[in-house]
């Protein structure tokens, strides 16, 4: 568990950098933030809701990203608070200025994803019955920032997933952005 919560925290700083920063072709602007009640209720919210809450310090709001349980479970097996290690693997030099959804993808083996494999990784990780996890999607969610007058925008890439009704955070997407 110790060795996947290392190399969960190294994608995320990872992908920080490697997921285009720069100009949108397509206009996006930063939504409202998430609120805890949107949380659950769909694949976009809880993906924006992970990134905002890492940016605004909120644990509350990502700790309601993973089923109950899961953190706790992920921080014995690791020796390390996952809050504050997702926090130091994502510190920047900019300001967040909001996120925005900007786009999904079902995982189905129509749109060429083994989604089997998928749903028993989740199952893996999470300890969750097979038949529990419903549909998975792969989130493209724009963060705004700003370091002085530049203004960057960047698109994170993460799978999530609904469990028995509510949506989760599963991992960041390390695959070919298909949108």
């Amino acid at each position: 568990m110790r060795k996947i919560f290392s190399v969960m925290t190294v994608l995320m700083a990872l992908m920080l950098f490697l997921t285009g920063c720069g100009k949108s072709a397509v206009a996006v602007k930063a939504e409202l933030p998430v609120t805890l009640e949107q949380v659950n209720t769909e694949g976009k919210f809880v993906a924006r809701a992970f990134l905002e809450s890492i940016f605004t310090d909120d644990r509350d709001m990502f700790n309601k990203c993973y089923p109950a349980g899961y953190l706790e479970r992920l921080g014995e097996a690791s020796e390390a608070d996952v809050f504050e290690e997702f926090k130091k693997a994502m510190t920047i030099n900019a300001q967040v200025n909001g996120t925005a959804y900007a786009g999904s993808v079902d995982c189905t083996v129509a749109n060429g994803y083994d989604e089997a494999a998928i749903r028993s990784g989740i199952c893996f990780v999470t300890g969750l019955q097979y038949s529990s996890v419903g549909q998975i999607q792969i989130q493209k969610i724009r963060v705004f920032f700003s370091n002085g007058a530049e203004k960057v925008e960047t698109d994170f890439y993460f799978v999530v997933y609904e469990a028995d009704g509510s949506w989760y955070m599963s991992e960041n997407y390390r695959g070919d952005n298909k949108f």
